[in-house]
């Protein structure tokens, strides 16, 4: 351990003497857990991870939580062979490595109170160790469910109400003003124009390993949804389709965020493991019944977005509702 820190205070020290203004003016940042947007000076903007909650700690992606600390992406740098991120600022130069609490500054490595993760290949870390290294205060908004990162003499940033992740379930319905968005056709069927492109590629990556998919159903109107109820109800019995179908203005299907495709087994097998690449999810896993409210369905698709798709793979939780329950604080 000691000779990584020594390693790491001399790579440091090396920066320090080649450093330029890298940095850039003040910022006023929030970032919301379970999302894969933060707000940077009154604008939303993407990002390619999430923010989430851990043992009641906030993570924040550590580029994007530079970005809030004023530091540009020539300030950022990622060696592989040691696992760890370096962060320049104007006068300023930290290490993080991944496994390691130690922050290594200018001045000697501080010892944190938590390691850093890597996940998917993004390192998360509460925000507070980097952000008080470059003069920002941290502070956990408790109404708004957000981490605002900002310099006191600027004051705080304002929460903008967000939904991150549109859940829809037996017991949390669509809102009556709810509107779906843009649709796009996708053969036969209309899916939310979000689901265009990735829908496109989770196709063509499945036709060129062999697996033969084919889509079964897509957007639904509240009018199609209620319609397909009435009619299991009268053919199946009602506890039957409660169990199988979800009531109008309860369904993901209305969304347009959502898509049953049919295949074999094997082909649902690969569906599975490699739907989030592409931003879906499973979205009524075998043995989840009593948390979706909903049977098994190896047909039934979600798109949440690479990032949260992603990230759930790799914690290993498989419901929308256990993954907005633990790390969104929901």
């Amino acid at each position: 351990m000691k000779r990584t820190i020594t390693a790491l205070f001399a790579i440091i020290m090396l920066l320090c003497m080649a450093v330029n203004a890298v940095s850039a003016a003040a910022n006023q940042t929030v970032f919301l857990p379970g999302g894969d947007v933060y707000t940077l000076n009154g604008r939303q903007q993407k990002m390619d991870a999430v923010t989430f909650i851990e043992n009641s700690r906030v993570f924040v992606p550590v580029r994007y939580l530079a970005y809030a600390c004023g530091v540009r992406d020539g300030g950022i740098s990622w060696d592989d062979f040691s696992r760890t991120v370096t962060l320049q600022g104007e006068n300023q130069v930290l290490a993080l490595q991944a496994g390691s609490n130690q922050l290594v500054t200018v001045d000697g490595p501080v010892e944190m109170d938590v390691v850093p993760q890597v996940i998917s290949g993004r390192m998360y870390l509460p925000a507070r160790w980097v952000a008080q290294y470059f003069g920002y205060t941290v502070e956990w908004d408790e109404p708004g469910n957000a981490v605002l990162v900002y310099l006191p003499v600027d004051g705080k940033p304002q929460v903008i109400p967000t939904q991150l992740i549109l859940l829809v379930n037996k017991v949390q319905g669509l809102p009556e003003d709810f509107q779906t968005g843009p649709l796009v056709n996708f053969g036969t069927y209309q899916v939310s124009a979000l689901l265009q492109q990735p829908l496109q590629q989770l196709y063509d990556t499945a036709a060129q390993q062999g697996i033969q998919i084919t889509m079964t159903s897509a957007y639904r109107s509240y009018t199609e949804q209620k319609a397909l109820f009435d009619e299991h109800a009268r053919l199946y019995g009602l506890s039957v389709t409660e169990a199988t179908v979800a009531p109008p203005g309860h369904g993901e299907h209305q969304t347009g965020l959502a898509v049953d495709i049919a295949g074999s087994d094997a082909a649902y097998r690969w569906l599975e493991t490699n739907c989030p690449r592409f931003g879906f999810i499973l979205r009524y896993p075998r043995g989840k019944e009593y948390i979706t409210g909903y049977a098994y369905e190896p047909w039934h698709f979600r798109y949440v977005g690479v990032p949260v798709a992603t990230f759930m793979q790799e914690k290993g939780i498989s419901t929308l509702e256990e993954y907005l329950r633990i790390y969104a604080g929901q």
